[in-house]
């Protein structure tokens, strides 16, 4: 659900998210959207459609998450009632571990030539007309000087 959608796409998913109990005012366009078997030793039998809602207060308001920045997230469940439409494609935000990942990547990528003093990734190919001087912007970007 991290796409803006056309707007047909737009109402049908809404409309497919309300036919499972679930009202799509209550759900970040960016929120966590997939469905899975039940786990093993679960009554139901069926598939579940996760997603992420807005976190509510008595009054129907939305909370502020810890940092009082943002509205509060939940991760819910509810049994899947209504399959999905057929262009529909199920929707997860990376992990911090996975995030994590691809940032020891990318540092192992761009390091410093000990010979050239240029990034070894950003300028192998073009070298010696074009080199990049260490540290590379994409270092730069993530704050560092040296990974």
């Amino acid at each position: 659900m991290a796409q803006s959608w056309p707007e047909d796409r737009r109402k049908a998913l809404c409309a497919w998210l309300t036919a499972n109990g679930i009202n799509p005012d209550h759900v970040p366009r960016d929120a966590d959207l997939y469905i899975e078997p039940a786990e093993d030793g679960d009554l139901y039998n069926g598939r579940y459609l996760h997603y992420e809602a807005f976190h509510l207060n008595a009054a129907g308001h939305r909370h502020a998450d810890e940092r009082g920045l943002n509205a509060a997230i939940e991760r819910r469940r509810t049994p899947l009632l209504v399959d999905p439409p057929d262009w529909w494609e199920p929707y997860r935000k990376p992990t911090r571990d996975q995030l994590l990942d691809v940032l020891t990547k990318i540092r192992a990528l761009h390091r410093q030539n000990e010979n050239t003093g240029d990034c070894e990734h950003c300028s192998e190919r073009d070298y010696p007309d074009y080199s990049v001087p260490w540290p590379c912007p994409t270092i730069r970007i993530l704050g560092e000087v040296s990974p």
